[in-house]
């Protein structure tokens, strides 16, 4: 098959039989690339095992549709396709700017608060506060994943005022991140419950919770929706400090890379990725990576020889799933990042294979 081909069809897939030896089950976030029929069933047929439907992203309605044709698809092909609802979580959002957006020149003096009222273009509220004292003159505040980042000139409890770093266009609710000093109030937000009880009626497999941090948040979830499989997304420090606890609490753990990175150094990201995979497995529990497995083929055809590496390293570890997101959200070759995942993965299976029994894994 040609790189470029965007789809395939199960008359270029003649027999199936190759997917059902794969242990390591792939992930694909569904959006507007990849929502058609005939690109979800290309998506069926390269492999994919599990849909994620974002529920930051993307109407009810949109999500009913989509649901509806993947296990319809999935039934024409023969091959069960599970649906996790991954819920947005209590990541920290700035509030609203006039006109929804804005531009913070480098060099720009912004403020930041915890109160709603008086807002401008460069003053505007977060949505959960800030720990004072871990605050400090010359921290940095990142915007939008670190699309804009900011340099704390001082701070107290009520305000927080900074120097912008790097510039750039800021949205409503775009993400904020100040590594090691944000607090998030425990149990579910109201949009977190909303949405819950809407997967649960959808009758999806699994839910993950974003910014999940300790095992309490398994019963708050659990509590409202007992059917699905409950998973906690690790992406904050309070998280990685009860790793072993929300181990033992979720019926698995996602380490959500992107958002840990702006949480904590990115060198010890790996770190917590091998801990968790390792809990997990020792427990019995599930364990996902997400975030960056492909990035560059949301343009590229082929992968970089790191991603290669990286995904083959994390079967090897024992994560019993991966997990797409731009890539197949919205980049250029979903059918084709399927594949290639695929592809790593039963190599790193057949290594497994070959080299005996021992790789300590809950399978």
């Amino acid at each position: 098959m040609k790189d470029n081909l965007p789809c395939l069809t199960r008359r270029q897939v003649p027999e199936l039989t190759f997917l059902a030896a794969r242990k390591t089950q792939i992930v694909a976030t569904l959006g507007p690339v990849s929502e058609t029929r005939s690109c979800l069933e290309g998506l069926i047929l390269a492999g994919m095992d599990m849909v994620r439907l974002s529920m930051s992203n993307g109407t009810r309605e949109q999500h009913i549709n989509t649901v509806a044709l993947v296990r319809e698809l999935a039934t024409e092909c023969g091959r069960p396709v599970r649906i996790l609802a991954d819920l947005q979580g209590r990541k920290n959002r700035l509030g609203r700017l006039p006109g929804g957006q804005v531009e913070w020149l480098t060099g720009d003096h912004v403020v930041l608060t915890t109160s709603q009222e008086q807002l401008t273009s460069h003053r505007t509220w977060t949505l959960y506060p800030w720990i004072p004292n871990l605050v400090q003159p010359g921290s940095a505040v990142l915007i939008d994943d670190g699309a804009v980042v900011l340099t704390v000139q001082h701070a107290d409890s009520a305000e927080m005022h900074c120097t912008v770093a790097e510039g750039g266009t800021v949205t409503d609710g775009r993400g904020f991140t100040i590594p090691g000093a944000t607090t998030f109030e425990p149990g579910l937000n109201q949009k977190d419950a909303d949405d819950l009880l809407f997967a649960a009626d959808l009758g999806v497999d699994l839910v993950a919770l974003s910014f999940a941090c300790s095992a309490e948040d398994y019963a708050a979830v659990h509590a409202l929706a007992p059917s699905p499989l409950v998973i906690g997304k690790v992406e904050h420090p309070d998280a990685v400090k009860a790793l072993s606890s929300m181990a033992g609490a979720f019926d698995g753990l996602m380490v959500a890379r992107g958002d840990l990175a702006l949480e904590i150094a990115f060198e010890d990201v790996p770190i917590v990725q091998k801990s968790a995979v390792r809990e997990c497995s020792r427990m019995g529990k599930t364990s996902m990576v997400a975030t960056q497995l492909l990035h560059s083929m949301r343009e590229s055809s082929l992968p970089a020889r790191a991603e290669v590496a990286d995904i083959f390293n994390a079967v090897v570890d024992g994560a019993d799933a991966l997990v797409l997101t731009g890539e197949t959200g919205y980049g250029k070759h979903p059918v084709r990042v399927v594949e290639v995942m695929r592809r790593v993965i039963e190599s790193a299976e057949r290594h497994l294979m070959d080299a005996g029994p021992s790789r300590t894994s809950s399978r």
